[in-house]
């Protein structure tokens, strides 16, 4: 089933009928600067590391055929040495853009602040593959532009995510947050049933390689980072669990979830002991931010366990619309 938005963004149904937002094809160019740290490489080679997902022989093609180089240099060469201050541009004629979850919705909204809740998989900014089917691309064509992020969510977790709509709000919010002044809730749908009712994680978080992070006791130059956990629900071999970070290390909820020995169902990159780069970061995990205040602000917002997991824990008592 296909239908066509106000805006002319096509609108898939997938086979769970939840609505996919499809964007047309576009060009567009991007610009940046040379960086001192990478004063004296080559054009391809630079290109490389900072974009790692195209091959080094796609972007030498790229540079060829004069999609890539210096920006008022007529002779640009893959092999070309770079100097700091380089402006460089990269154009691409026909930018296609993954496709998200068309159900980004407006939870709350004053002068001061609006909280969205974000599906997944869908990135909160523009960055990488995304520009358009992005949060707050989406949130600005529906009218709400020059919003303030204060805080992270990932592209892989849904849930609630709180802008600031001026400079002053977000100072605020961002101290809050700094100073764990925010109270936070998350719902996972997990693998295994706990036999204790809550439990506290508190092993420190660090940086692996890439996007993938390590919690361990003793590792070193890593971040101290406590979860709280709480079982909300057993079934037969899975559980919903709420999950209260005391800190708010990347990934922190769930390294410590997969630390407990309870990984997220569908969190392909944890449930490995030793997860790899290859391992999926495409697709939504049963992980939502469920709950955030910050009563300083008088700031509020709750959403309830999703009723597919609560279908999976118990399919006979609780029968999907």
């Amino acid at each position: 089933m296909v239908r066509i938005s106000r805006s002319g963004i096509l609108l898939h149904k997938n086979h769970d009928h939840c609505p996919v937002r499809i964007i047309e094809p576009y060009p567009i160019t991007h610009r940046f600067k040379v960086k001192e740290s990478e004063d004296g490489m080559t054009l391809s080679s630079l290109m490389h590391e900072k974009f790692p997902f195209r091959s080094s022989d796609d972007w030498i093609q790229k540079i060829k055929k004069g999609y890539v180089g210096i920006e008022n240099s007529s002779n640009n060469k893959p092999d070309q040495i770079l100097k700091s201050g380089d402006r460089l541009f990269h154009h691409n004629p026909r930018v296609i853009e993954p496709a998200v979850p068309d159900e980004v919705r407006v939870i709350s909204v004053s002068d001061e602040y609006l909280i969205a809740y974000k599906p997944a998989p869908m990135p909160v900014h523009p960055g990488g593959r995304y520009n358009k089917n992005t949060l707050t691309s989406i949130l600005a064509g529906m009218g709400y532009e020059d919003l303030k992020v204060v805080h992270r969510l990932d592209a892989v977790t849904m849930g609630l995510i709180l802008f600031a709509r001026n400079k002053n709000t977000a100072r605020r919010a961002m101290e809050s947050f700094a100073s764990g002044k925010v109270k936070k809730n998350y719902y996972a749908l997990v693998d295994g049933v706990p036999e204790e009712d809550s439990a506290d994680i508190d092993t420190p978080v660090r940086r692996k390689k890439g996007f993938v992070f390590e919690s361990e006791l003793g590792l070193k130059q890593a971040k101290e980072a406590l979860t709280h956990f709480e079982v909300i629900l057993r079934g037969t071999d899975k559980s919903i669990i709420s999950c209260r970070p005391v800190t708010g290390r990347t990934h922190q909820i769930r390294l410590h979830l997969r630390q407990w020995g309870y990984p997220i169902t569908d969190d392909h990159v944890y449930k490995e002991k030793d997860p790899g780069l290859s391992s999926p970061q495409k697709h939504a995990i049963s992980l939502i931010n469920a709950g955030l205040s910050i009563p300083d602000l008088e700031i509020s917002a709750e959403l309830p366990v999703p009723e597919k997991w609560m279908h999976l824990i118990n399919p006979e008592d609780t029968p999907l619309q």
